[in-house]
């Protein structure tokens, strides 16, 4: 590496360490679905945690191909959006945690409306943060940085995991969840301002403001979507989203009497695993892929969820959830560093932001609808059943991504 590349990836490293930590305090699938499943939701509610999650990660990127039109200036306009229009909804969710047990029929809708606002911020600003990145570290080793960051980040996460099962075990709720909420409003904003010092001196070169339209997006879009293999992918991905749809619904089945009756602290404690086998998948697919290739990434992630969905259906209890986590963590995390770095890597045009958009953007109906639909089945038919169906098409998933999808760094298409 050369000399900026070793401090781009401190900094790098850093800001992600504090994210990951802070995100951990206040995880959606573990403490937030703990929160409200206190507050009287139901698998309904809690099941659309992941809905909200997924719908307002993915629809608003298109908004940042208008907002962040500035190459030159993107870093900057990345850190200002952070500091006015996402760390403040981490203070406001804060402060209706504060309230959230005086009426908990109204605060819990006003937590989970406050969530989703936040989400959808933090969707604005996405793909140009991806693209920003992408232009930071070289191919060659873009991969390998960005495993062994998101692995220091995850490995924070299970300290954050562990701190937060702590805290909800030993302190009142309302002292709880308020404590939390404020520690992870006060870290983000550190971790941010650790990327304020990245050098990206060599935007200077790059080309002003790029000439945004409606018509050339959906251009570039239509471009992207004509590719074959990348067809061919998306419909892979969604398969495996729809395949692994139920994280919120653990935390439903292990408090539950046929998933051992757990306490929800013991639960959010046991949820530090899934930053573990995150850690782990960042780390092994980042170098695997740089090496490999990253189809190898999304076949690990589809087997490793048939394996956690099957010990699901077979097991209950402490060490079953620790193991669930653990394997979610795994999925997640091959698939995520897999799915950026195919998104980088099949763009067949100069337009990397509007080609990570609208990958992203067809497979938002498969992350915001599957959650639902998962959710609506579990009231009706029981969480048992929907992880049966998840486990076929799961293995569907994993015959798609062998037989039909080909590696950008391994064939030529």
């Amino acid at each position: 590496m050369e000399r900026r590349d070793i401090r781009n990836f401190s900094l790098n490293v850093g800001g992600e360490i504090l994210w990951g930590f802070q995100a951990a305090l206040i995880g959606s699938s573990t403490v937030l679905a703990v929160l409200l499943r206190d507050l009287g939701a139901g698998p309904r509610m809690i099941g659309s945690i992941l809905a909200i999650e997924s719908g307002g990660f993915l629809l608003p990127q298109i908004l940042g191909n208008y907002v962040f039109a500035s190459r030159r200036k993107l870093k900057a306009h990345l850190m200002i959006f952070h500091f006015i229009a996402i760390l403040p909804l981490l203070w406001i969710m804060a402060g209706v945690t504060h309230f959230v047990f005086l009426r908990p029929e109204v605060f819990r809708w006003l937590l989970l409306a406050s969530f989703a606002v936040y989400m959808i911020s933090i969707g604005v600003v996405s793909s140009a943060w991806f693209d920003w990145f992408a232009r930071l570290f070289r191919k060659e080793i873009r991969g390998t940085v960005m495993g062994v960051t998101w692995c220091a980040a995850a490995g924070a996460g299970a300290g954050g995991a562990l701190l937060a099962g702590w805290t909800l075990d030993v302190y009142a709720p309302e002292d709880a969840y308020f404590a939390l909420y404020v520690a992870a409003a006060a870290i983000s904003v550190m971790s941010i301002l650790m990327f304020c010092f990245v050098d990206d001196s060599a935007a200077r070169d790059e080309p002003g403001r790029r000439r945004v339209s409606t018509a050339a997006l959906l251009q570039d879009f239509r471009h992207s979507l004509r590719d074959r293999n990348f067809r061919s992918y998306l419909i892979g991905r969604m398969l495996a989203v729809c395949g692994f749809c139920v994280l919120p619904l653990l935390v439903v089945y292990y408090t539950s009497p046929r998933g051992g009756g757990l306490d929800k602290g013991d639960v959010v404690s046991y949820g530090s695993a899934m930053t573990v086998g995150a850690s782990l998948a960042h780390f092994l697919i980042g170098r695997l892929g740089d090496k490999k290739g990253y189809r190898v990434g999304l076949l690990i992630a589809s087997a490793a969820q048939m394996a956690t969905l099957a010990l699901l259906l077979l097991t209950s209890g402490p060490y079953s959830c620790l193991a669930a986590y653990f394997g979610a963590g795994l999925c997640g995390g091959a698939s995520w560093i897999s799915h950026l770095n195919m998104l980088f890597e099949t763009c067949p045009h100069e337009n990397r932001m509007a080609h990570i958009t609208v990958g992203n953007l067809v497979i938002s109906g498969a992350w915001i609808a599957a959650p639902l639909l998962a959710g609506q089945a579990a009231e009706s038919f029981g969480v048992r059943s929907v992880f049966t169906v998840c486990l076929g098409v799961s293995a569907v998933a994993f015959l798609w991504f062998l037989r039909r999808v080909k590696d950008p760094r391994v064939n030529a298409y």
